[in-house]
């Protein structure tokens, strides 16, 4: 559950920082990609890019996306798809459904929810690496396990 906390406490941040304006902004190059559980897409799951060098990473960006019906997805660093800076990157993947009931901060999941091991949710334990090159970039599907 903590995982999951610190996924969501990341990609509440990138949102409020990419709404900032004047927020120095570091090339970003497409990069777009496909997320398999036991072969097959899912919707829905939160990507986390986790740079391994933060240096250019002033105030601290995370490139993140959603996947979408076919479990591809576009990356955005500070707007819609505008890709993520080139550089390595460890990638947290997590399925997250929210529920805000009377104003807590739990995230629960309902009885029928896909359950995606939680090692993939911290960039450091799911084993996911992508390298961005300064172009278009077209991953190789993530093919997640139980």
């Amino acid at each position: 559950m903590t995982q999951m906390r610190w996924v969501l406490a990341s990609l509440l941040g990138v949102f409020t920082l990419g709404c900032s304006n004047g927020m120095p902004q570091q090339k970003t190059y497409p990069v777009s990609g496909q997320v398999l559980f036991e072969g097959l897409p899912v919707k829905g799951l939160t990507i986390v890019f986790r740079p391994l060098d933060s240096t250019n990473f002033k105030w601290q960006e995370q490139p993140q996306a959603i996947t979408g019906d076919d479990g591809k997805f576009v990356i955005r660093t500070y707007s819609s798809d505008d890709g993520a800076p080139a550089g390595d990157y460890q990638v947290g993947v997590a399925l997250l459904d929210p529920v805000d009931e009377e104003g807590g901060d739990q995230v629960k999941r309902r009885a029928d929810a896909l359950m995606i091991p939680n090692r993939y949710a911290d960039p450091a334990t799911s084993g996911l690496r992508v390298k961005i090159e300064p172009k278009a970039n077209q991953l190789e599907p993530f093919r997640l396990t139980p």
